[in-house]
């Protein structure tokens, strides 16, 4: 297993990786077996050498700063590093199990049906291609700087759980966390209330919507618990924990909207009140298209 990542600046280079940028020390990524990927280091220091350090796949082309990778054949986690002159990124890949919509049970853990068709044409909604083995062991994984596999996880049992989830949404927390701090919050993480949902989860726990974003691994509902009481923090000062502490959170996420830089992850915020089973908390998604509630 890799070694803790702790919270701390962005690396000296980014990783151009799929459709994203990676800015950060470590960063997941989830692909098929067999599947290409394409790296590329970008923002880099002038006449700097950097290297691509693996221990399983194939590295079949390579120049300055650009490789491609085939991912092995098999499921599983297989750290990658690019290493720089004076720091690393660490890309921690997991190999999904491939997935078929109609699949309703995967090796034991009760999925449920996707929709046949994505939401208004909307590739975001289209059902999984694959999915990822959640044990004891890889959930302690670092997915981002912050945050771990098992933050995302289902809260239905199995022995392993699966589960789907965007590298899009992880760097999108991370980008809120550092707004975040840079607007005076002392906060670490966040505490991620509910993550990748299966559909059968999904209606068993009485949410109606077939097209939730939770069920694609691409929506996290989210508060900041510093004080570790599982309840969302006295973000207003006001000495209670209610919806004003949430509507703290709402209002600094939606401040980033007007961002250029933002727009690659636009998507839902929500905003929830407590329950008595529960505290106020935060939706955020990355649907591509802003939406607010």
């Amino acid at each position: 297993m890799p070694e803790e990542v702790s919270i701390g600046p962005r690396a000296s280079f980014s990783v151009q990786v799929k459709d994203l940028v990676v800015p950060y020390p470590v960063m997941a990524l989830f692909v098929l077996p067999s599947e290409e990927v394409e790296l590329e280091t970008i923002f880099e220091r002038p006449g700097a050498e950097y290297r691509l350090l693996v221990e399983d796949g194939e590295v079949s082309e390579s120049e300055e700063g650009r490789w491609l990778w085939t991912a092995p054949p098999e499921p599983g986690f297989y750290p990658l590093v690019i290493e720089g002159p004076v720091d690393t990124v660490r890309l921690h890949v997991f190999v999904q199990q491939p997935f078929r919509n109609g699949e309703l049970v995967h090796n034991g853990y009760r999925i449920g049906a996707y929709q046949s068709r994505p939401l208004r044409g909307n590739p975001r909604f289209n059902a999984p291609e694959g999915l990822i083995e959640v044990t004891e062991e890889t959930a302690s994984i670092r997915v981002s700087p912050s945050l771990t596999l098992g933050s995302f996880a289902s809260h239905q049992p199995g022995n392993p759980r699966f589960m789907a989830l965007d590298e899009r949404l992880l760097i999108k927390l991370e980008m809120i966390l550092e707004h975040l701090r840079e607007e005076g919050l002392d906060v670490t993480t966040f505490t991620v209330m509910s993550g990748y949902r299966t559909p059968w989860y999904n209606a068993s726990i009485g949410n109606k919507t077939r097209y939730s974003l939770h069920l694609y691994g691409r929506a996290a509902d989210i508060f900041i618990d510093e004080d570790g009481n599982g309840r969302m923090d006295d973000l207003n000062g006001n000495g209670r924990k209610d919806v004003g502490d949430a509507r703290v959170l709402y209002r600094l996420i939606d401040d980033l909207e007007d961002h250029a830089w933002y727009q690659p992850f636009l998507g839902g915020l929500g905003l929830y009140g407590p329950k008595p089973h529960r505290g106020p908390f935060v939706h955020v998604d990355v649907r591509g298209t802003s939406a607010r509630w």
